[in-house]
């Protein structure tokens, strides 16, 4: 029988665990190493693919800003980047973690979507008050149950439609 015991992972410290959270989160984001050295050349750091894959092997030391930025390209938050480390990929937490960074995307995509409608709401607000005032400086009554529509030429709706012959 053998009573040997699983091996514990034990977190790395310092530079180890970001570049331990960098290939985690990077990977659960589905991100590229060209992708994440973009993000950061946006954010002003000159930086290249091979320097990424460098700080996840370790193999490169970073600064206290290059930290930063990496977090905001991940868009997580620094001090849990920097202080806590992500489950990997052999942590039973790993499908848990993978589905709370769903929940962080969806949140992210529903406030986006929810700034579009505030948007879409004001320029309607704004449509209508533009109505109102066009009405009044013409002296017409707005029609409150909505706007007038008017058939097309010639529709099924139209008052001034001509019924075809039936002779021809």
């Amino acid at each position: 029988m053998d009573d040997a015991k699983p091996e514990r992972w034990v977190p790395p410290e310092g530079e180890a665990l970001v570049a331990h959270n960098l290939k985690v989160l990077r990977g659960g984001a589905r991100l590229s190493q060209e992708d994440v050295a973009d993000r950061m050349r946006r954010l002003g750091f000159k930086m290249h693919q091979t320097q990424i894959a460098k700080i996840e092997s370790n193999a490169r030391s970073i600064s206290f800003n290059e930290a930063l930025g990496l977090a905001k390209a991940l868009s997580v938050p620094a001090g849990h980047f920097m202080l806590e480390a992500v489950a990997g990929p052999d942590d039973p937490h790993w499908e848990l973690q993978e589905a709370a960074f769903d929940i962080t995307r969806a949140e992210q995509e529903h406030q986006v979507a929810q700034d579009l409608a505030d948007a879409a709401k004001a320029r309607l607000d704004e449509a209508e008050a533009r109505y109102d005032e066009i009405a009044e400086r013409l002296g017409v009554e707005p029609d409150p149950g909505g706007f007038t529509f008017y058939p097309a030429p010639n529709s099924p709706d139209d008052p001034l439609r001509k019924e075809p012959d039936p002779g021809q």
